[in-house]
């Protein structure tokens, strides 16, 4: 950076560099003052136009200001948003991937090869269902009073209720106008069925809204206020309290691998730009030194005209925005670092 300064600085700059005395141009001997003043302002032109990027203050050398996403997650994926002890989960085929529930399930339905399938899928072409553990059927062309009743609790009555009354009898059918909302009630129905057995063993069942299309899928979990209603349950009951807490404190630490990961994207784009704005900044302060100096002005004048540029350039706009994001990004960071601390604390009993 200093060699090629002295290209095209004035031929006494690098004595003044030095501390030399540099006689004045009317000649006579130089004034100390003079001496100190012209060594100072050569010494700020050096700075201010140093190039060395590897010194500056959040400097990156990264090609975009975009950070680089791990490469073994694609973004693109339709389970990217999943914490990933989930997806490994998924990605095993446990739809149920806590062991002694699984087993509950088992014992509650062992002809039922996935209670979180849909009931419809299986449906015959008659349209009953038949319950593979008990054989109960229902009937969606002859509703008992209870699963209209059930029918009704979700999708209210009216001429959208999903039932209507027959000519036979007044008894109660499913409404086939909407084969989507037909299929999603004999979910309905069936999946309530299929809770009455899992209650047996203590586990919850719950499932999506017949209302409108599936958002998600149905879950199941301990009963846990039922777990405290015999001795020989509580073993279980202290055993599931204990895989919440693991299961609270691996959620906790994905979200705070998710917001320190969006601060560092924060910081990396900030850096970015403050990278760039610095090597714009320089350019123009080069540019100003050559030219004064090529129209001979002498060093001094040379150093206020590039303080005043600085000064300008510290107070713009653009660079304070690019600051406090910068900051905003390191605080955020900061933030849920002491929050892993204090998850962490919790978790460990501390």
């Amino acid at each position: 950076m200093a060699e090629s300064l002295l290209d095209y600085a004035p031929p006494e700059f690098a004595r003044v560099l030095a501390g030399e005395p540099v006689p004045p141009a009317g000649g006579g001997e130089p004034v100390r003052a003079e001496i100190a003043r012209t060594f100072t302002m050569a010494n700020f032109i050096v700075a201010a136009v140093d190039s060395y990027s590897a010194d500056w203050t959040d400097y990156t050398n990264a090609s975009s200001a975009h950070y680089p996403a791990t490469p073994s997650v694609s973004l693109e994926a339709a389970d990217a948003h999943l914490p990933s002890y989930i997806r490994a989960d998924l990605e095993a085929d446990r739809m149920i991937p806590d062991e002694r529930l699984a087993e509950a399930v088992r014992a509650a339905l062992p002809s039922v090869g996935n209670v979180c399938a849909r009931p419809s899928a299986s449906v015959p072409e008659m349209g009953v269902w038949t319950c593979p553990e008990c054989a109960h059927t229902i009937d969606p062309m002859e509703l008992t009073i209870g699963e209209a009743v059930l029918i009704a609790s979700y999708l209210g009555v009216g001429p959208d209720c999903g039932v209507r009354e027959t000519d036979r009898d007044g008894l109660i059918e499913l409404d086939r106008d909407n084969p989507w909302l037909f299929m999603r009630c004999i979910d309905c129905l069936a999946w309530s069925h299929l809770a009455e057995h899992l209650a047996t063993q203590c586990v919850t069942f719950w499932f999506p809204s017949p209302v409108s299309a599936y958002q998600s899928g149905p879950g199941l979990w301990w009963d846990q206020e039922r777990l405290l209603t015999r001795a020989t349950w509580l073993p279980l009951r202290t055993e599931v309290d204990a895989l919440e807490r693991t299961a609270q404190y691996n959620f906790r630490m994905w979200k705070v691998k998710k917001m320190i990961d969006v601060a560092d994207r924060g910081l990396h784009a900030a850096r970015f730009q403050l990278t760039r704005w610095r090597r714009d900044a320089i350019a123009a302060r080069e540019t100003l030194v050559r030219t004064m100096f090529g129209a001979g002005r002498s060093i001094v004048d040379t150093g206020l005209a590039l303080v005043h540029l600085v000064e300008q350039q510290e107070t713009e706009p653009a660079r304070q925005r690019l600051q406090e994001d910068r900051d905003t990004s390191r605080s955020l960071r900061r933030t849920w670092l002491r929050q892993k601390e204090r998850w962490a604390r919790m978790y460990l009993g501390n």
